[in-house]
């Protein structure tokens, strides 16, 4: 008996300590105490600096209080049983700033966010309403835990999600912006294993091609992107149907399956992408790629990409730790260059193929950064264009490497039945130094790739460097023993109507330096010979000039006139521009004194002793002059804008013993000499089809 006293008294003793205890925590020093051993634990697991600025645990109701570092506010409030523990609660948040807590959730999130809603605790079971705000969108939210577990989770966006500001919130560049609208009702009692459906949609999505140029030199074009998402969880796998689409291109997924296994992200992902056109280039082969996805948790992923688009796929490993790649390798062995160029829809016939490999590494996004090393080699056994074979059994090799403000490409080949040799510098993308090697390159071959006809081979050198801002030093010489322009090709890139091909070798050469450069260009064949020389080259002024030295034994050979032009003619000056003004001095003596000059928008000419004889027989009009001789001189003032209706100044004629078979044509002349107004028309006349000109359009018998 006395011992079941002592162990009463003890019992009662122990319960009055506990009664004590529990009566304590709901006293003021009591909540202090668990307010502060809550702090410390928080604190430890994470330093966000999260601090109660009220605490009160009462028998029946509780209302907490919480700010962190950034003076984000954290209410809950509510009342329970302190038997069942069952609650009825209130949630209030508001986040300044979620990267605050990076650590916690694994990713970093920039900007705030806020949460109202009711938290609802009946026996083992917990209910959650409430609206998520971020990214300018509010998200409802309603969501069941079964026995702690949770059960369903429904979400919908009624009003859409901004994109931009999703992306921001992300931590991921504004690639595009509009609206979003996501509804999704799973049951999600074993989060590896959901089971339900969601959906995400969106009928204009709109590229941002600022960004997009500035950091990947992409450009879309400026219309909306339609995209819809559906997905169905069953067991443990996610099985996705994606649709998007534009005047553009064509996204088609049908049933991606995304396994779900220890809360990462492992699976494969299969799409078809069709209908690709940027510009006017388009892509008429269907591309169809294959994701498979591995990781060991949510932050650390990795994707081997297999793309189908030729027989031969293009592989490429990735790992993605936080979201983000950090590396990639990319092989593709024994690619078929027939495949490849019916994929771009390009019009040639090819037997070949080509390998290629590169390392990537240390990539960032935001800016784009990153270091490469890749090789590529090809076997080109025959490339067909319009029937002629451009290339037979030849090789190309390629070696790429270092980062966006510094990459250096290195090339060898034998294409074109020549030796090639190119090695090129480029900062933030644009060249720094180049070194270039061509060794009879035949020129035949290059110009059927854009459908011209020249004939011959090519030898050039050029080692530029130093570029800045149009500014450039170094050299180049080039030299053809013979070249062949055909009339088709010359006519195309006149747009004049050329009678003959023109034969003739080229050799030149010249320096640069500060981008300002002096060359030098000889042209010789048996109907042209053409002098360039002190050739003053500015692209950065956007200003030229040279001397030329230009003759031809018959102009009738190369004559890309309408007129019936016959004789020799030679012409020497210098020709330029600058300022967007045209400059010319040019010298004749082929039918007596001429010289005219243009600078300035003056135009001047000065003609003695022109033979009348002479020009008439150039000009095919020698059965109608019989002789005679005559002297010009012009002073005008033209605006390039419209030459003939803004031609204005004086212009003196004299002549004497001009005839004209069986026509005295000195009266007819003499009407010009004191003439204060003259259009460009007479000038024309004249000077291409003699006297008899200034008669037909001006002269008074």
């Amino acid at each position: 008996m006395k011992a079941l006293k002592i162990l009463g008294i003890t019992f009662a003793v122990i319960l009055i300590i506990l009664a004590s205890a529990i009566f304590w925590l709901f006293s003021n020093s009591g909540n202090e105490f668990l307010k502060n051993t809550i702090t410390k634990i928080a604190n430890e697991k994470a330093p966000i600096g999260l601090e109660f600025t009220h605490f009160k645990l009462g028998f029946r109701d509780f209302a907490f209080s919480l700010k962190d570092k950034q003076q984000s506010q954290i209410a809950l409030n509510g009342d329970y049983s302190l038997l069942t523990l069952n609650t009825n609660a209130q949630i209030s948040a508001v986040i300044k700033d979620l990267s605050l807590y990076e650590q916690l959730i694994g990713i970093r999130l920039n900007g705030g966010a806020s949460l109202n809603g009711e938290i609802i605790k009946k026996s083992n079971n917990l209910a959650i309403k409430a609206d998520f705000k971020a990214f300018k969108s509010t998200i409802n939210i309603d969501a069941i835990l079964e026995n702690y577990n949770p059960k369903k989770l429904f979400i919908t966006s009624k009003e859409g999600i901004d994109l931009q500001s999703l992306l921001t919130f992300l931590n991921q560049p504004s690639y595009a912006s509009g609206k979003i609208l996501l509804n999704a009702d799973l049951d999600i009692s074993n989060l590896a294993s959901p089971n339900g459906g969601f959906k995400i949609a969106s009928d204009g999505i709109f590229p941002n091609n600022t960004l997009l140029q500035k950091e990947y030199n992409l450009t879309l074009p400026k219309e909306s992107i339609k995209l819809a998402i559906n997905g169905e969880a069953k067991a443990n796998h996610i099985l996705t149907t994606i649709l998007a689409n534009s005047s553009y291109f064509q996204l088609t997924s049908k049933d991606l399956l995304l396994n779900l296994k220890d809360y990462s992200t492992n699976g494969n992902l299969k799409t078809i992408i069709n209908h690709i056109r940027f510009n006017d280039f388009t892509i008429k082969t269907p591309v169809t790629t294959n994701v498979a996805l591995k990781s060991k948790d949510i932050t650390n992923q990795e994707a081997t990409l297999t793309l189908y688009a030729l027989t031969n796929p293009i592989l490429a490993h990735l790992n993605i730790p936080n979201y983000k790649p950090t590396n990639a390798l990319i092989e593709g062995k024994d690619l078929s260059i027939k495949e490849i160029l019916d994929f771009t829809a390009l019009p040639y016939k090819a037997q070949g193929n080509i390998n290629l490999n590169a390392e990537i590494n240390a990539i960032n996004l935001t800016p784009l950064n990153y270091n490469l090393k890749a090789n590529l080699s090809s076997s080109i056994q025959s490339l067909v264009f319009n029937d002629l074979n451009l290339v037979s059994n030849n090789t190309l090799e390629a070696t790429i490497t270092g980062n966006p403000k510094a990459m250096n490409i290195e090339t060898k080949s034998d294409l074109f039945d020549s030796k090639i040799y190119a090695n090129a510098l480029l900062k933030e993308y644009s060249p720094n130094n180049i070194i270039l090697e061509l060794e009879n390159l035949n020129l035949q071959k290059v110009s059927k790739l854009l459908n011209y006809d020249i004939y011959g081979f090519l030898n050039a050198k050029a080692a530029l460097e130093n570029f800045k801002d149009s500014s450039f030093d170094g050299n180049f010489s080039l030299n053809a023993p013979e070249l062949t322009l055909s009339k088709k090709t010359l006519n195309t890139l006149s747009g004049m109507e050329f009678k003959h091909d023109i034969i003739f070798a080229l050799n030149g050469d010249g320096n640069f330096k500060q981008g300002k450069g002096e060359a030098k260009l000889n042209v010789t064949g048996k109907d042209i010979i053409l002098e360039i020389s002190n050739a003053l080259i500015n692209p950065k002024d956007n200003a030229y000039s040279a001397n030329f030295n230009f003759h031809t034994p018959n102009i009738a050979n190369i004559n890309p006139l309408k007129l019936p032009l016959q004789g020799k003619l030679t012409l020497k000056g210098n020709a330029g521009f600058a300022d967007n003004i045209p400059m010319l001095y040019l010298i004749n003596k082929d039918f007596g004194d001429l010289e005219l000059t243009l600078a300035d928008e003056h135009l001047k000419i000065d003609a003695n002793n022109l033979s009348a004889k002479k020009i008439a027989d150039f000009t095919g009009n020698g059965k109608l002059i019989k002789g005679g001789i005559f002297n010009i001189n012009t002073d005008l003032t033209l605006k390039l804008e419209d030459m003939i209706k803004n031609l204005n100044g004086l212009l003196k004629l004299q002549g004497k013993n001009i005839e004209i078979y069986s026509i005295d044509i000195d009266a007819l002349a003499n009407n010009y000499e004191k003439t204060n107004q003259i259009n460009l028309l007479d000038i024309g006349a004249f000077v291409l089809a003699g006297p008899l000109g200034i008669a037909a359009t001006k002269g008074e018998t």
